[in-house]
């Protein structure tokens, strides 16, 4: 009896070592440090200058000296014609491996995403450890400025941004674009990718992140950017808005509406004579949360106008959108791909020439809003 729990233990023991052994790869905790985010920068010549933010204070580092330190991360930068040189070459001046399991964002300097990015991403694709689920982003200015930022509020700009990104959904102004999406979109046919932009807003005391607005690549270069409202447009006909405001105006008052839910569809059809047509319906059921007038407005008057005030900014929000990606022949919706699934057949007949239709579309917008709470307003006697 002895004997064999004498086994068991042994077994499970070795059990236990094994996978503890096995996850880093062979390689020890106390070896590597977590790359938390990478910038891509165009440094001339046909060269890249890459940054890599990694953090520095561990497990090990006293709470003391953790509370006097105004940031917990180190910065790494290097230039060279390949990602995987300049990786490696970081060891020159480092004593840990890079791990880059736990990277949070790739950032695109605009210059480099202007040239192009395949060759820069080839190694995010091919590599064991970088993860397909990490953020690409496309900076306003360079990645390596958004990346040596310290912040007041965290101590590791990389885990802000996968932060900012989360609390998107509250505007529905940029969207969430991972690695995978985008090389996918890279490498199609029809569809265009689109990433987020990232600047540093230095109008206060202290810097801070800020994400907004659209970058559109055609194939793996960025051709065009969408503003804050242009991208919301671009969303509803995604069906992609979680939330956010509508602010709108008429002839009687203002008013703010919270988007509570909404939806959204594209339905392309290929006609007899060859064209395409397109239908963008969109349904939102609206909250008002403010409003300013509409003294001597019955309720019930002041909430149609209210309405039909929002019809007409969420049409003009998805149309400016449409046809700023009609102006750079770039299918941000993914209509070609539509097509090749509904459509096959006729779809192989205008493949070829897809870039020359997309311009001449003329979608027909549907909007379908619900206005609803007007609210209690609390007269106060003086």
């Amino acid at each position: 009896m002895k004997h064999r729990r004498g086994m068991a233990a042994v077994a499970g023991a070795l059990l236990i070592s094994m996978l503890f052994t096995g996850c880093w790869n062979g390689d020890e905790l106390t070896e590597i440090i977590p790359v938390i985010g990478v910038g891509l920068d165009s440094a001339g010549n046909g060269l890249t200058k890459m940054t890599i933010q990694v953090g520095e204070a561990g497990e090990s580092a006293s709470k003391e000296d953790k509370d006097k330190s105004d940031s917990r991360f180190a910065v790494y930068e290097n230039t060279g014609k390949n990602i995987f040189s300049m990786e490696r070459d970081i060891t020159h001046e480092s004593s840990h491996k890079l791990f880059w399991g736990h990277n949070q964002c790739i950032i695109l300097g605009k210059k480099q995403a202007q040239q192009g990015v395949k060759a820069q991403l080839d190694f995010f694709m091919r590599d064991h450890q970088p993860r397909l689920d990490v953020w690409m982003l496309v900076a306003e200015g360079t990645a390596n400025e958004i990346l040596k930022t310290k912040l007041e509020m965290s101590p590791l700009p990389g885990i802000d941004i996968t932060q900012l990104l989360k609390n998107q959904g509250s505007n529905s102004e940029s969207v969430h674009t991972d690695l995978l999406e985008f090389a996918t979109k890279m490498q199609s046919e029809t569809t265009c990718p689109v990433a987020s932009i990232i600047r540093v807003d230095n109008s206060g005391e202290k810097p801070r992140l800020d994400i907004s607005g659209l970058a559109i690549f055609k194939k793996d270069k960025l051709v065009a950017e969408l503003g804050q409202r242009e991208t919301r447009g671009f969303l509803w006909a995604v069906n992609r808005v979680q939330s956010g405001t509508v602010n709108v105006r008429t002839a009687k008052g203002t008013a703010a509406l919270e988007i509570r839910e909404s939806c959204g569809s594209l339905k392309p059809h290929i006609e007899e004579d060859g064209s395409v047509s397109l239908t963008i319906s969109i349904s939102a059921e609206l909250g008002i949360r403010e409003m300013a007038g509409f003294e001597q407005e019955l309720p019930l008057l002041a909430t149609t106008q209210i309405q039909e005030a929002a019809v007409q900014e969420i049409r003009d929000c998805v149309l400016s959108a449409f046809q700023k990606t009609q102006q750079y022949k770039t299918d941000i919706y993914g209509i070609g791909r539509l097509l090749d699934e509904r459509q096959p057949r006729e779809w192989k007949s205008i493949k070829k020439n897809w870039e020359a239709l997309y311009p001449r579309m003329k979608p027909k917008v549907e909007i379908n809003v619900n206005v609803q709470d007007r609210g209690a307003i609390i007269k106060l006697k003086g």
